[in-house]
């Protein structure tokens, strides 16, 4: 079916619209048409639904089938959506930049290549380059029982500081959902964090630290 053949919609506001009848797919959900880039997570377009009269954020992996052009549309709004090699690795914003070592190259094509077959980003964190520094009052804040080991994720490595610097940890700690395993976080899917004086956030059940 080619492109540019449109259906005529309207919305749950009463408000007409259209919908390309080629950029049809069905969903675990049912069936809809792809209507663009909802802008909320990496990866995921909006796809109207008519029975819903609504549009959703879905997934490359919630499709069941889709037609041919759906299938060219969604190819190349994930290629245009993957991160450069300096988001990936989390080392935009640091001043001097380093460049990439060949192996971080290596990873990061891995990593796209992976995106642009199953539509899905993990989280991609910020290199920290600084001292981790908290206050007396923000330590007592933290629930880590033992030895706390602050820890940051970033092109999809652990982080550790040693010293005034940080490194990647060796070895590498498990992870599950980009959370460390074991941890509180883990379990429940999510850190708790709080701001600190210095601008970054930490998890108070895991210490993991969050650059700014």
């Amino acid at each position: 079916m080619p492109l540019g053949r449109m259906i005529d919609m309207v919305d749950h506001w009463g408000k007409p619209f259209q919908v390309d009848a080629a950029l049809r797919v069905v969903t675990i959900y049912g069936t809809g048409y792809i209507d663009g880039n909802p802008h909320t997570h990496r990866g995921r377009f909006g796809v109207w639904y008519p029975d819903e009269r609504d549009s959703f954020p879905t997934s490359l992996d919630e499709i069941v089938s889709m037609t041919d052009e759906a299938a060219s549309w969604i190819a190349g709004f994930l290629a245009g959506n993957e991160p450069g090699v300096y988001e990936y690795l989390g080392i935009q914003y640091l001043d001097p930049q380093p460049d990439p070592t060949q192996e971080e190259e290596d990873r990061w094509h891995e990593f796209t290549a992976e995106f642009r077959r199953t539509g899905y980003c993990p989280k991609l964190g910020l290199r920290p380059d600084a001292p981790l520094v908290l206050t007396a009052d923000e330590r007592a804040e933290m629930r880590i029982k033992g030895e706390m080991r602050p820890w940051a994720l970033a092109g999809e490595r652990v982080w550790v500081p040693v010293g005034d610097t940080w490194v990647e940890a060796d070895p590498q700690p498990e992870l599950v959902n980009e959370e460390l395993v074991g941890t509180l976080c883990a379990e429940r899917g999510y850190p708790e964090s709080m701001q600190l004086e210095m601008g970054w956030s930490i998890c108070i059940d895991c210490a993991e630290v969050y650059p700014t």
